[in-house]
């Protein structure tokens, strides 16, 4: 792989993170203008459905596209998706009913479906263990670039409109500009995709006869696990914070950004660290991910009793520190078996990841409406539950693969 081809990879990485990040300040603004949505309530329920519509076409659909790409390459995958996200995004942002948003965040899932298993698979390609590991750390990174930038974007735009008149007769504006950067970018990547050799080829359809089926299924079935579980504490947390913050803690709208923003920080200096010290193939291992999800539990036990800003600080580091080490961790785990990383593999990793963050929303505020905020203690038993599960497993597993 060139550098020119990682840096393709890693914009498409960035660029599905910005075009999810710049629609999270613009739902509630787009669904106080629709018909059928009244009360802050319905906002609230919609706000997280239309989140959900997403994860469920990257969940349905990443498998697929997936094996597809093990039989006739990556590259026009790549350009299809990227295209097909850039429309999804533009069409959800001029959606005049939520029938349509509905649709149109369901596609954008089934086109970021089609992108995500081909850069793990180019990626998972690598043939050098440490370089491969550093890879997924940057790739990772870039993923956390996008989900930054993408509310920064909208954001700027929403300050400007708010100096340039009344926000409320905006809204369209409001909405299609951010999206629109979104496509563009997409779009960009989808030329560089065009024009460069990113994708093609023996990379991804050398082997069409890689026993598919009997990679995901047995041999990889604990990096399938461990990738649901990390995305499911990581949605649940998400969910729970915001509830968190206002009741428990009495936060600002401000206080809360800053917490999520550091929760970013967080993850992306720990992911800094993996790429500079090039440590991560000797720790992506059953122990060390157990210990990952240990600090994963750590935090959400420690946001539960948090009764100050600096403790709910505290936690979300410790949730930081771990999600940004497990992700990484778990997509290299998941090409060392006796075929390589096949696109079937780690489309199947996407779509785990992709329902574990869906549940683990749900569940993260069934939880708090259940059992305020000791439900967060559930989560981090439920946690280091599987930490326990999954380390002789994987460990087992690196034992025969080293």
């Amino acid at each position: 792989m060139t550098r020119r081809d990682f840096w393709v990879l890693a914009g498409a990485n960035f660029a599905i993170a910005l075009g999810y990040g710049v629609i999270l300040p613009l739902l509630p603004t787009m669904l106080n203008d629709m018909a059928g949505v009244a009360t802050p309530a319905a906002v609230a329920w919609h706000t997280a459905a239309l989140l959900g519509s997403y994860m469920l076409g990257l969940f349905a659909t990443a498998p697929l596209w997936g094996a597809v790409s093990d039989r006739i390459g990556g590259r026009g995958l790549l350009v299809f998706g990227m295209c097909g996200y850039a429309a999804a995004l533009i069409a959800f942002a001029m959606a005049g009913s939520l029938t349509s948003a509905y649709s149109w965040r369901v596609l954008a899932g089934v086109a970021g479906g089609a992108v995500l298993p081909v850069v793990n698979t180019s990626i998972g390609n690598v043939p050098d263990r440490p370089v491969r590991a550093r890879l997924f750390a940057s790739a990772s990174m870039a993923t956390l670039l996008g989900l930054l930038a993408g509310p920064a974007v909208s954001a700027l735009v929403y300050a400007a409109m708010q100096r340039m008149g009344d926000v409320s007769e905006m809204t369209s504006t409001i909405l299609v500009l951010p999206t629109a950067t979104a496509a563009v970018f997409a779009l960009c990547v989808a030329v560089s995709v065009a024009l460069g050799g990113v994708g093609t080829g023996a990379a991804y359809a050398a082997d069409p006869a890689r026993r598919a089926h009997r990679i995901v299924w047995r041999q990889a079935s604990p990096a399938l696990f461990a990738s649901f579980l990390v995305l499911f504490g990581l949605g649940a947390f998400e969910a729970v914070l915001p509830i968190l913050a206002l009741t428990a803690l009495s936060l600002d709208p401000p206080a809360l950004g800053a917490l999520f923003a550091l929760c970013m920080v967080v993850m992306l200096a720990v992911q800094t660290g993996l790429f500079l010290v090039p440590i991560l193939h000797r720790v992506a291992r059953g122990p060390f991910l157990a210990a990952g999800f240990l600090v994963l539990a750590a935090g959400m036990a420690l946001l539960g009793q948090a009764g100050s800003l600096a403790g709910a600080a505290l936690a979300v580091v410790l949730v930081g520190a771990g999600g940004a080490f497990l992700q990484p961790a778990i997509a290299y785990l998941a090409t060392l078996n006796d075929a390589g990383a096949s696109g079937t593999l780690l489309g199947a990793l996407t779509g785990a990841g992709s329902l574990g963050q869906g549940l683990g929303s749900f569940a993260g505020g069934a939880l708090y409406a259940t059992f305020d905020a000791n439900g967060l203690w559930v989560l981090a038993v439920g946690l280091a539950g599987g930490a326990a599960w999954i380390g002789a497993p994987v460990r087992a597993g690196a034992a025969r693969l080293n």
